[in-house]
């Protein structure tokens, strides 16, 4: 090590290290006044700033939305702008007290742009925001407990169904307003859910929908659909004679027919001695030596039932 650091030495000390050692201090020189300069030219930068509000009565609901955040496209210098490069998003810290007119907090195109000028800095120009303005209405009135509805269009995959009914896992929502709600809503509907093709059990986020000048606590619930895939049943059904005249007797060859269905998994166990099914044999549509025979009774929640046969051998007796 001494000999490597005696090397370096002697190298640095010499015509050649000198020179660049006079290089490399002008060259950092150069770079610090460079930066210098950077930052005190005018740069435009977008600022993306979240929203709250502080010290609302406790007596007070709000039932106007708050933007997520609000962007400021601001113009000024460099130095400025360095604060909101190296630390976390700004906030527009709203403090109801000051701001309040009524139950209300307006910030008008002119009001915002006068509140980041202030942030940002003196000298600083505010180019465009989004959104423009700010209109936050609170509410003094209790809230009504209502009822969730859910609407929902959901369709499974082939071999596959819905096992029991797509439901909200809130049951009722709180409803806040500025003015009394309409004695005709009874429940609040979720936003129109459609699926399609759904093979998997899945929990969906979905809005509440509510009046103007209303909010939901909470504003949005959870809807639980349950899918479970569909397995293959047959089972020989008895044939029933319908329509036969009074005095004459209808035999079936053969006397039992194959009915061949699908149920979810979870019942295939539970439906293997259900009674629902019926199948008949029309006596006024016999044609030759046949009779048709069809479904006339079968469980509703069994899926794509169908028979073997659509007729079969009979016999009439007096």
């Amino acid at each position: 090590m001494k000999e490597r650091f005696e090397k370096i030495r002697r190298l640095i000390a010499s015509p050649k290290g000198r020179n660049a050692a006079t290089f490399m201090v002008f060259l950092a020189i150069a770079a610090v006044l460079w930066v210098v300069q950077v930052l005190n030219d005018d740069t435009q930068r977008d600022i993306r700033c979240s929203v709250r509000i502080t010290n609302v009565p406790d007596s007070l609901t709000r039932v106007s939305p708050i933007p997520e955040a609000i962007t400021v496209s601001v113009r000024a210098r460099g130095t400025q702008l360095m604060k909101f490069l190296w630390t976390k998003a700004p906030e527009m810290n709203i403090d109801f007290r000051t701001y309040k007119s009524g139950n209300r907090i307006s910030f008008g195109d002119q009001a915002l742009r006068a509140y980041f000028r202030n942030m940002v800095g003196a000298g600083s120009q505010v180019q465009a925001i989004t959104p423009d303005s700010l209109n936050i209405s609170f509410t003094s009135r209790p809230g009504v407990e209502l009822p969730v509805h859910v609407d929902a269009t959901v369709l499974p995959g082939p071999q596959y169904a819905i096992n029991g009914k797509v439901r909200a896992l809130t049951d009722s929502v709180m409803v806040f307003s500025l003015d009394a709600l309409p004695a005709r809503l009874t429940s609040v509907s979720t936003a129109p859910l459609v699926l399609n093709d759904v093979k998997a059990s899945q929990t969906v986020r979905m809005p509440l929908i509510v009046p103007p000048g209303a909010r939901a606590i909470p504003d949005s619930v959870d809807i639980r659909i349950d899918v479970e895939p569909l397995v293959s049943k047959m089972r020989r059904v008895p044939v029933s004679a319908s329509n036969v005249p009074h005095g004459m007797k209808m035999i079936t060859v053969p006397a039992q027919v194959e009915v061949y269905y699908m149920v979810p998994m979870s019942t295939y166990k539970k439906t293997e001695a259900d009674p629902r099914f019926t199948v008949e044999a029309d006596y006024r549509s016999i044609s030759g030596d046949k009779v048709a025979v069809q479904i006339a009774r079968a469980p509703k929640d069994f899926i794509n039932v169908f028979l073997s046969t659509d007729s079969v051998e009979y016999i009439l007796e007096q």
